[in-house]
């Protein structure tokens, strides 16, 4: 599909600023028959590195993201680029002191006009190459795909190659290949409205039969795509878009488990589904050390600017969750991910607009833009960082980018201090660009300190359970070794309470258990040790301060009554519009009846086992959108849905009303009383609110990452 569906303009810019004469570029061309240093750019507002021609054949990084040029071995990047005095394309190698490619003299393949996807085992190189037709346009039979291999000596540092086969004998859009814990390479592509896939036997070279996957759910649309990924322990996977315009659209998975006949797949699962939910842009990615986690970094063909247009999918298990990396409003696209090992961070690149002071800033076209990163930690996915320009021709559209299969600073996978290299094109000068980060410590610009939240108790709280548990949630991941019994304290006067600390990174929860009972009556100090011997974030930044707070426990004898304030210790919303996509790290709530959004709340009560209660009032705060309708509060049987994990297709029923709320204003405090008879059986336990609404005119609220005086709260009486 188009990168974008309301983007149609094809602005091109000027030359380039500044150009060689002819007869020095000629003479340089022709004594540059093996070695082609990488350009530094220049021009002002460049960024990352101009590197060689690619003047001869088209598209060379690929189009639609499924595929990857680039690999390391042996402390080195390699890549598979064109040479243009061969007018083929070669083995070249990455110079990382001189920022600079070398063409190694080793054919990768003769034809020009091809796409290359690239699978480094630790052995053998395999290079598969394909004819490509362009967007939306049917499989063209008499292009054979060829599969190329490479033996590599360490000594010589070169490439041999061990001879060729032949995949299929047709053009397509994408072929993909990744290789089984059996020694068997698969292949997958698109061909006459169906997924297709082949394989060799154990020797890794000899194909079989072409053959269709079995499931009906592979019957798709002629601009759909798939792509293969090895994941473990012993599995094969392929996803593949489906836009067939109605319900069933979405991103499928399937998997094969090695050893197994070749067309034994399990049944296809959504890891997204909906209308406009899936496009045909894919990326793929194993985490190595987790068993079963995939991800998936894809595009959608939704239009309304709230709306995702790149998203990470991820896999736990059997189940995937969405997160969004970027609204349309951002206008992203041709999205890759990669995972850095050693950081245990996430980093996804696309084409975003170009940055301002550059020709055609800020302009939303499918002609390209600029490569800008996206980055997340592993065990909190979450993308409304800032994203940071990584390669921008100040005068030229930059896309296509590409980079390696194969996970960073792993030395588990060889890639042990690789850093980072994408690659990616510019095709009015017909030029590569790349960016190297060489960094193994993941390559993100996070200079922010984290902060604290949210607290339970809430500061000044009153009337606090005995049994109760002391918790910080901070603003991002935490690195969890800081988060110890030393920076995380409670005090009784001067006293300090033995304690527990553990650290959640669901949620980014810091949790302090007391060994004993808290005594009746008392004024306790919580603190979070700030500053460098405090607690820290993951990119190793500090807590700016101590973080402190008192609460005060219920009077002994308990003839009186209690009121605590709880603070939501998880929250989100789910979208009908984006049905596979979790909102769980947003700082707001929507609630809405078109499309359906739905908030949800939990609450801790376990602390008041045994308590009756009296009353219970809601507290919510409006954000930027206010509603002229009303909005009904609900009870949630079910407590297992999770803040970073629930989805409107995984969503929990809502139960019978306990309170309403509006008509609204923005930014306004509310309190809503609810019916304590549907509150009875709670306390002791989780407690989860639902909150839906008639009305179309749309409410936000603040969620609890919007700060700890803007988070919803519970305000309960127990006598």
């Amino acid at each position: 599909m188009q990168d974008h569906p309301i983007l149609h303009r094809d602005v091109r810019s000027g030359a380039r600023k500044s150009r060689l004469p002819a007869l020095l570029a000629a003479l340089i061309l022709a004594l540059a028959a093996l070695v082609v240093p990488g350009t530094a750019s220049a021009a002002t507002g460049d960024v990352g590195v101009q590197g060689p021609s690619h003047s001869g054949t088209g598209t060379p990084t690929g189009t639609k993201r499924a595929t990857s040029t680039l690999w390391f071995n042996d402390g080195t990047w390699w890549g598979v680029l064109w040479d243009t005095s061969s007018l083929s394309f070669h083995i070249f190698r990455f110079n990382s002191a001189t920022n600079s490619w070398a063409d190694t003299g080793v054919v990768a393949e003769t034809r020009a006009n091809t796409h290359h996807d690239v699978l480094w085992d630790g052995t053998t190189l395999f290079v598969a190459s394909y004819r490509f037709v362009n967007d939306g346009l049917p499989a063209e039979p008499n292009f054979p795909t060829t599969l190329r291999r490479y033996s590599y000596d360490a000594g010589t540092k070169k490439y041999t190659s061990l001879g060729s086969s032949t995949i299929n004998n047709y053009k397509v859009e994408v072929l993909t290949i990744d290789k089984d814990s059996t020694g068997r390479l698969w292949a997958t592509w698109q061909q006459g409205n169906r997924i297709w896939l082949n394989v060799t036997g154990t020797d890794g070279q000899t194909w079989g039969t072409p053959f269709q996957h079995p499931s009906s759910m592979s019957n798709v649309s002629v601009d759909d795509t798939s792509a293969v990924i090895a994941f473990g322990p012993g599995k094969m996977g392929v996803m593949w878009s489906r836009q067939v315009g109605d319900a069933t659209d979405g991103m499928y998975w399937s998997y094969h488990t090695d050893g197994a006949s070749s067309t034994a797949w399990s049944t296809p699962v959504a890891a997204v589904s909906g209308l406009r939910s899936g496009d045909d842009h894919m990326n793929l990615k194993w985490l190595d050390s987790s068993g079963g986690r995939v991800f998936a970094a894809v595009k959608t063909s939704f239009t309304s600017s709230a709306q995702p247009l790149i998203q990470l999918l991820a896999l736990s298990g059997t189940t995937w969750a969405a997160h969004t990396i970027a609204p349309v409003s951002e206008c992203p696209n041709r999205v890759i991910v990669l995972v850095d090992e050693s950081t245990q961070m996430l980093r996804t690149f696309a084409t975003y607009p170009k940055p301002s002071g550059t020709t055609n800033a800020g302009v939303c076209t499918s002609s390209g833009g600029a490569i800008y990163e996206k980055s997340t930690p592993l065990d909190n996915i979450n993308f409304t960082s800032a994203k940071t320009a990584r390669i921008v021709d100040a005068d030229q559209y930059v896309h296509n980018v590409t980079s390696t299969k194969q996970n960073l600073n792993s030395a588990a996978r060889g890639t042990a201090n690789s850093g980072l290299l994408v690659l990616a094109d510019v095709n009015a000068t017909s030029r590569y660009w790349h960016y190297f980060d060489p960094s193994t410590g993941g390559g993100t610009s996070d200079t922010t300190a984290p902060t604290v939240t949210g607290t339970t108790p809430a500061s000044g709280a009153t009337g606090v359970a005995v049994t109760t548990n002391v918790t910080g949630t901070f603003s991002e991941a935490m690195n969890g070794s800081t988060i110890t019994s030393s920076t995380f304290t409670l005090q009784a006067g001067t006293t300090t309470v033995p304690a527990t600390v553990t650290y959640s990174s669901t949620g980014n929860v810091a949790t302090l258990n007391p060994s004993a009972d808290l005594a009746a009556g008392t004024t306790y100090t919580a603190t979070i040790k700030g500053g460098s011997s405090g607690v820290k974030d993951a990119a190793g930044n500090a807590l700016a301060s101590d973080k402190t707070w008192t609460f005060t426990t219920a009077s002994a004898g308990g003839g009186g009554t209690q009121t605590v304030t709880l603070t939501a210790t998880a929250d989100s919303y789910v979208n009908s519009g984006a049905t596979g996509t979790n909102y769980g790290a947003g700082t707001t709530l929507a609630v809405d009846n078109s499309p359906v959004e739905v908030a949800y709340l939990k609450f801790d009560l376990s602390p008041y086992a045994g308590r009756t209660l009296q009353s219970a009032t809601l507290k919510l705060q409006s954000a930027a959108n206010a509603s002229t309708g009303k909005q009904n509060v609900k009870l949630v049987a079910d407590d297992s849905w999770t803040e970073g994990g629930i989805t409107y297709n995984n969503r929990p029923a809502l139960g019978t009303v306990l309170g309403t709320l509006g008509p609204t204003a923005i930014n306004t405090g509310y309190s809503v009383p609810l019916a304590v008879s549907g509150l009875a059986g709670e306390p002791g336990q989780q407690l989860s609110l639902g909150i839906d609404t008639a009305s179309t005119d749309g409410l936000t609220l603040n969620s609890k990452e919007a700060g700890s005086t803007a988070a919803p709260q519970l305000v309960l009486t127990f006598n």
